[in-house]
Formats: structure tokens, C-alpha cells, sequence
């Protein structure tokens, strides 16, 4: 009998993976800094349990979190938001969207899904705009109702070239605060740079760019490496946040397949780029010769900015799922002004990366990187058709994450209720076959099932706490 339910409960956990599972690897401190793994939900750990997920799929190009949940876009049938929890990788279901009452569905509908700077979620539309007289799709998103609303009209106004990916920055209702969006040309012949601004209280975007001009190109020169004519596929642009939430763009970046990480400022020059980092030479027989910082690859296309405890941390794409790339992120310090000369390089993660799935070539990868209330900080790494995860990095006697989790609470059994030692965030209980049977929140006691062997997942003070009991 307790071989069976040892076998169920192995069972159960590889089920439930996308909770229970961390990359494995050992994260050395650097310059007092440290860095460990909270989970993975990949193909390299968690193959079978991510292959059953629906975010195992080409058309989950994008993911963002608002510090509590991780949500991913899904441009299936019907388009969906794949729900996680950020701080311990459970799934936690899909919110099918509806436009109008009807199923929301079209070609890559939420191919880019994100926050504004207050709280709204929003879901915008891959557009071919190949000739420029159409309007990009942006939509608001209930995340309870599932309902999305058009943000409103943002006309291309004669500006040409594929529209992927875009941010956004400030209230995108226009309610709080002014707004900006903003995205660039996945073209090869022109480098155009869309900018829609919305005053707060205004209904109407307008072009944000001088004289309200919807679209400005990037001048010859201005990109790294030099040259090119167009970022084509996939390009990703990432508006600076500086804090005040005004919804004026000061500083962007742009990441394109045919360019590396380059800072623009508010006239859209450059003023910085990955070139200036002291990046790593090879020989002929590939034996590094010089430098520390690994370029990356290309063809792949993210950059986060963030900061741990007064430190700042510049994160970026490594590369793509092609061999020897593994979809890893590379983690570094930079100075006050983050500036990528002062690049100092800490940890690519995963070390053993998430796969090598090729996702038709969406270029894309999701990083994110979160301030913690106790100094600390959250990376969310995401590659589509890979997988995902979560890594905390703290400064030198900071609690880590196996400290957290032996102090966190213990899980009993008493009576016909499953008790935690202390008030847990959320409590779940799952049955051998992996479905969720119980579940509270904010409690420290959750009624319990029938009996039978299950595995007790609580949360408490963002540790998870996993055990297997047996009623």
C-alpha cells in the first residue's frame, strides 16, 4: 500500500510540475549578489507536464505579470490568457476573451499582452500593415469578465511595415494619467518607429511624434551594428519607465533580428547600445581572447531593465532556440546612468536553458524584472514554445529561497481538515491525477477531501511549501 501511494504521489508531482520543479542548478554569488531558481515550467525540466499546457503552442508569443500572475497570450480558436502564479509556477487556468459578447479570435489577436504603469491589461494584434492605411488593434482586457474593449483609434496614417510587438506606458484609458504607445517595424526596408499619445481625459490619440506625426524612422547610422535598413523580424521595443507614471516617453530601446539592444532617446537618436559593452572576442578556434560580456545572438529579440536592493541589473536574450542556443537570459549589473559600458556580467538561466524548440521564429523573449517589497527581485524569463521561468536575486544575507520554505509553515492533517502552521497567501490541494480537488485563500486551514493520498501546496509569505498527506 505505501509503495502504490508513493507511486501516485510521484505521479502527482510530475502532474503538478509547474510548481514543484527548479532548474537544478547551483547560482554562485557574485560581488554579494545571488541568484536561485523558484521554478520552471520548460521543455528541458518539465517536458511532459509543458507539452500538455495549452502555452505549448507556436501562438503564445508573449507573457506579462503584474507581480502576482504570470499571464500569457494564447491567439488560439478563441484567444485566451493562460493564468500562472509568479512565485510558484502553478497553473492557475484560462480566461477565454469575448469582444461584443462574441469569442474574441483573429490572426494573433493577443500577440502582445502587457500592463500599463496603472494596472490596466491590455492585448494588441499582430498587423501586416503593409500599406498603411489601416489602424493598429489595441485592446483592454477584463481580466475578470473576460471582456477586451478597443482602446481606440491608432491610425498608421501612410506609415508601412509589419507591427508584432509594442509597449506601452502611462494609463492607457486615459483616466489617471497621459499615455503612450509605442512599437517598431518588423520590416526589411524601412525602419519606422510608430508613436500614439493620449492626453489624460482625451478620447483621441494623436501622433506623438513633432507636428503629431504618427511614425518617424530610425536615421542610417543610427543602429547597432551600423548598416542595416531595416530590424525585421520580430522586433521587440521596450519603453524606459522612470517612475512617474506621467505616460510621456523620455528613452526607449529597440531589439530587432537584424540589430543588437540600442537606447533612443525621446527624439528617436541613439544614445547607447550593446556595442559599448566590453564584449567578449574569439579567435578563429573559438578561445575567447577578450571581454566579458557574451554578445547576443542573432536573431533573438528582449532587454529588461531592473534593479535589486540600490543595485541596477540590465537583463537580455542570449539567443534562440538554435543549437547551440538554449532560450537563456543573460543577467548583469550596470551603473546608475544603466549604461551597457559598465555591463558586469552575474548569471545566464537558466544555466542549462529552457529549449531548443524551434517556434516557427518568433523572435521574441519576455523578461521582466520586479522590485520586491523586501529589497529583493523577481526575473521573469519567457520564450514561446520553450517555457518559463522565475528566478530571485538578492543581495548577500538576503533569505533564500530553501531558508524561506523550512521557516515558511508546516502542513498537518487533523480531523477532516488540512492545516497550515501559519496564515497562507493560498492553499491547494491536488488528487493523484493532478487536479486541483480544494483550494483557500488567505486561510490557514482548508477543508479537506475524501480519503485518499494528495499533495498540499501552500503559499505562505511567497514560499511554497509542498507535502504529500494521506487521509
Amino acid at each position: 500500500m505505501k509503495k502504490l501511494l508513493l507511486s501516485a504521489s510521484m505521479l502527482m508531482l510530475a502532474g503538478a510540475s509547474a510548481f514543484a520543479v527548479t532548474d537544478g542548478q547551483t547560482y554562485e554569488s557574485v560581488d554579494g549578489i545571488n541568484c536561485e531558481n523558484l521554478w520552471v515550467f520548460d521543455r528541458f525540466h518539465t517536458e511532459d507536464a509543458y507539452k500538455a499546457n495549452p502555452i505549448a503552442s507556436t501562438s503564445a508569443r508573449t507573457a506579462t505579470t503584474d507581480g502576482t500572475t504570470v499571464y500569457v497570450g494564447l491567439s488560439g480558436e478563441t484567444a485566451t490568457i493562460e493564468k500562472f502564479d509568479l512565485k510558484t509556477g502553478a497553473y492557475l487556468g484560462s480566461l477565454a476573451l469575448t469582444k461584443g459578447g462574441e469569442a474574441f479570435s483573429g490572426t494573433l489577436a493577443v500577440n502582445q499582452v502587457g500592463f500599463d504603469e496603472y494596472g490596466h491589461f491590455y492585448a494588441a494584434t499582430y498587423s501586416a500593415n503593409s500599406e498603411g492605411n489601416g489602424q493598429y488593434e489595441v485592446y483592454t482586457v477584463d481580466l475578470t469578465t473576460g471582456a477586451v474593449t478597443s482602446v481606440g483609434d491608432l491610425f498608421f496614417d501612410g506609415g508601412t511595415g509589419r507591427i508584432d510587438y509594442c509597449d506601452v506606458i502611462g494609463d492607457i484609458t486615459g483616466v489617471e494619467a497621459n499615455a503612450t504607445v509605442m512599437a517598431v517595424t518588423s520590416a526589411a526596408d524601412n525602419m519606422n518607429v510608430f508613436k500614439w499619445v493620449r492626453e489624460k481625459g482625451s478620447d483621441e490619440w494623436m501622433g506623438g511624434w513633432t507636428d503629431q506625426a504618427t511614425f518617424q524612422a530610425i536615421k542610417a547610422g543610427q543602429t547597432y551594428p551600423n548598416g542595416i535598413t531595416g530590424f525585421s523580424l520580430g522586433s521587440v521595443l521596450k519603453i524606459v519607465r522612470d517612475g512617474s507614471k506621467s505616460g510621456n516617453m523620455n528613452m526607449f530601446y529597440i531589439d530587432g533580428f537584424t540589430s543588437a539592444p540600442a537606447l533612443y532617446g525621446s527624439d528617436g537618436a541613439m544614445i547607447d547600445n550593446i556595442g559599448n559593452a566590453d564584449l567578449i572576442v574569439k579567435d578563429k578556434e573559438g578561445v575567447i581572447t577578450s571581454g566579458t560580456v557574451v554578445e547576443p545572438d542573432k536573431g533573438t529579440n528582449g532587454i529588461a531593465e531592473g534593479s535589486v536592493d540600490g543595485t541596477n541589473l540590465m537583463i537580455y536574450s542570449e539567443g534562440q532556440y538554435n543549437a547551440p542556443h538554449k532560450c537563456q537570459a543573460i543577467i548583469t549589473t550596470v551603473d546608475e546612468n544603466m549604461s551597457f559600458e559598465s555591463m558586469k556580467p552575474l548569471w545566464t538561466v537558466p544555466a542549462d536553458g529552457l529549449g531548443q524548440t524551434s517556434d516557427t521564429g518568433t523572435r521574441v523573449h519576455s523578461i521582466f524584472c520586479l522590485p520586491q517589497n523586501d529589497g529583493s527581485a523577481l526575473v521573469l524569463t519567457f520564450k514561446c514554445f520553450n517555457g518559463m521561468g522565475v528566478y530571485k536575486v538578492t543581495k548577500k544575507g538576503g533569505d533564500s529561497v530553501e531558508s524561506n520554505v523550512v521557516a515558511a509553515a508546516n502542513i498537518t492533517v487533523n480531523g477532516n481538515v488540512i492545516a497550515v502552521s501559519e496564515v497562507a497567501e493560498t492553499i491547494e490541494v491536488f488528487n493523484v491525477a493532478g487536479q486541483k480537488v480544494a483550494e483557500a485563500r488567505n486561510a490557514s486551514e482548508v477543508a479537506a477531501p475524501a480519503t485518499g493520498a494528495y499533495i498540499v501546496k501552500a503559499v505562505v509569505a511567497g514560499a511554497p511549501v509542498v507535502k504529500k498527506v494521506i487521509l
